[in-house]
C-alpha cells in the first residue's frame, strides 16, 4: 500500500478500510489474474482475504494470501475481456490417457521424446491449463520443449520456452502465446541429470 504515497501521492491520513472479506481462489493469481498467464492450481483452493481501501473518492482492491505474505492490488490488473481461450475444454485435456515430455533436437531441428510424465502430473498441468484467458498471437520463436497430450480426438501439442529467452516460460498453441512460470517447477524432475540444451550461437 505504499504505492498508494509513493507513486499515486496519496495523503494516508484520507485512507480507510471499507471492506474485509475472507476469499478462497482456484489458484495462485488469488482472484486477480494477469491476461495470458497461467498459475500453479496445486494448492487450491487457497485461501486468503480481500481488502478494499478508499479515499473517499476512489478504492483499491487488494487480495492477500492468508498469511498477508503475498498481497496483490488488483486494481492494478488490467481486467480479462470476454474474448478468452480455455485450452483445457477446447482440446478436452481432461480426457488424455496420456502426457509425453518432448525436447527438441537441435542436431536435426525436431522434437524427440525426453520422458513420459506421472498422472499427477498431467493432471497438475491439465488443471493449469483450465483457464479462460486472453492469449496474444504468437511471435517467432524456436521452442526447446513441447508436452504432447494425447486425447481420444487426437494430439495437443503445446511447445514452451524460446530459446531466444529461455528464462520467460512462453508458451505457444494453436498460433497464440501465453506464459506459464509454473511449467518449470513442473517438469524440472523429469530434466534431472539433463545437459543444458546446446542452442545454436546467433550469426553476426
Amino acid at each position: 500500500m505504499g504505492r498508494l504515497f509513493a507513486e499515486d501521492d496519496i495523503d494516508f491520513s484520507t485512507l480507510s478500510i471499507t471492506s474485509v472479506k475472507a476469499q478462497t481462489w482456484d489458484n495462485e493469481s488469488l482472484g486477480c489474474p494477469t491476461s495470458g498467464i497461467y498459475y500453479n492450481t496445486s494448492g487450491a483452493p487457497y485461501h486468503g482475504f480481500s481488502y478494499v481501501i478508499t479515499n473517499g473518492t476512489i478504492d483499491w482492491e487488494y487480495h492477500s494470501d492468508e498469511t498477508d505474505t503475498t498481497l496483490v492490488r488488483c486494481s492494478d490488473i488490467e481486467p480479462i475481456t470476454l474474448s478468452t481461450v480455455n485450452i483445457t475444454q477446447q482440446d478436452q485435456l481432461d480426457d488424455a490417457t496420456k502426457l509425453t515430455l518432448m525436447r527438441r533436437d537441435f542436431s536435426i531441428d525436431d522434437f524427440v521424446v525426453r520422458r513420459e510424465m506421472m498422472e499427477d502430473d498431467m493432471r497438475l498441468l491439465i488443471s493449469i491449463f483450465d483457464l479462460n484467458t486472453n492469449l496474444s498471437p504468437e511471435t517467432p520463436c524456436n521452442t526447446i520443449f513441447r508436452l504432447d497430450f494425447e486425447t481420444p480426438s487426437g494430439t495437443t501439442e503445446i511447445e514452451f520456452i524460446c530459446e531466444e529467452n529461455y528464462k520467460a516460460f512462453d508458451l505457444f498453441w494453436n498460433g497464440l502465446q501465453g506464459n506459464a512460470p509454473i511449467i518449470g517447477k513442473i517438469i524440472g524432475p523429469y530434466l534431472t541429470g539433463d545437459p543444458i540444451p546446446s542452442l545454436p550461437t546467433a550469426s553476426s
